[in-house]
């Protein structure tokens, strides 16, 4: 089974932070990139997949007929007979109570929302468009709806975030009981207005505010299954794992990436270059590799790692020296002929890992 991701590259505005492939959101070119998004599809005609994550961007940006169309020709394109999960991300300015209802309807089974913090003043210096109270309404509208499976986006390091007000966050956001969160650290990436406002982390308070919330999620019953994410009664996000445990999927859309018959390829990221070669009969591909068993091994312990459950002995071959020195120092442990790393040292990983490939 094959997972499907699709970007959507739209966005009202982009955030200080932000270094995906987006452009402002315009119905003509929309319209242009959903028909295009639909070709492309066309070419993986009647493959099975498993799980599909609509994201961005925003994909909420889109209108309820273009969001429709979409939907509903993937799902004729596609065998989803044995479909496990649908998720769709949205920003809470942009989910309309008809959004939601039209998901709803065409069995999308789960939202991720990107709240980031709770504070508005911080929410304004990253340069997101909503404040709390218009996430609290676009939840609320979505548990009303029936969806019952929800992830919230957390960032944390922002600048000016204290620990102090990190913790509130946390303790708002576990109010919302959701079936799953995740966590990421604010980085200044090449291009951003961050980058070129020369703002600057602090890696030592990031370290702090992850374990702080491992503790209280650990306290409210979340289970730390991966790096970034927790959820709640082993709701995990199954497309996620797709990644993590190095198996296929297809990549739909500008600056997507797909593994695929042992290929990994991207598409281009320029939208205009990526409409207009879908729609008129050429490849948007523009990076193809073929993954060898070598690079495949040391991908599948990469990704892996990055999961409670860890990565098979069997990949180490040559590296018991290592995986005894992290052992000795707590930052690893096996269980079942699994080797993993200890929630001690998942905020250390890359290093971690970076040794062990």
């Amino acid at each position: 089974m094959t997972g499907l991701y699709i970007h959507i590259p739209f966005c009202k505005r982009k955030c200080f932070y932000c270094d995906f492939v987006s452009v402002q959101y315009d119905a003509a070119l929309a319209d242009k990139y959903v028909s295009a998004l639909i070709k492309e599809a066309l070419r993986y005609k009647e493959i099975a997949i498993s799980t599909v994550y609509i994201g961005g961007g925003t994909p909420s940006a889109l209108s309820c007929e273009q969001l429709k169309k979409l939907i509903e020709n993937i799902k004729n394109i596609f065998d989803v007979s044995k479909l496990q999960e649908f998720t769709v991300e949205l920003n809470p300015e942009s989910a309309e109570n008809n959004k939601l209802h039209l998901l709803y309807n065409e069995n999308v089974s789960r939202l991720s929302f990107g709240l980031q913090t709770a504070n508005d003043k911080l929410l304004e210096n990253i340069g997101r468009l909503h404040n709390f109270d218009k996430f609290k309404q676009a939840y609320g509208s979505a548990l009303k709806k029936g969806f019952t499976d929800i992830n919230i986006d957390l960032m944390y390091g922002i600048q000016d975030q204290t620990l102090t007000d990190w913790e509130k966050t946390l303790d708002t956001v576990l109010n919302f009981n959701s079936s799953h969160i995740s966590l990421y650290p604010l980085t200044i990436e090449k291009g951003t207005k961050f980058y070129m406002q020369k703002t600057e982390t602090n890696p030592e308070l990031q370290r702090a505010m992850y374990e702080t919330a491992c503790i209280k999620f650990k306290n409210n019953n979340l289970s730390h299954y991966e790096i970034s994410n927790w959820a709640r009664d082993q709701k995990y996000s199954k497309h996620n794992k797709t990644y993590w445990q190095n198996n296929e999927y297809v990549g739909l859309g500008a600056a997507a990436a797909s593994y695929y018959k042992r290929y990994r390829f991207k598409n281009n990221i320029n939208v205009n270059e990526y409409i207009n070669n879908i729609l008129g009969g050429k490849d948007a591909c523009i990076e193809k590799e073929y993954i060898n068993d070598e690079v495949y091994n040391t991908e599948t312990i990469m990704l892996g790692l990055r999961l409670s459950e860890g990565v098979h002995i069997k990949y180490f071959n040559d590296k018991k020296h290592i995986i005894d020195k992290y052992l000795k120092e707590g930052f690893l442990r096996i269980k079942n002929d699994r080797v993993a790393l200890t929630e001690e040292a998942f905020f250390l990983s890359n290093s971690i890992i970076s040794d062990l490939i």
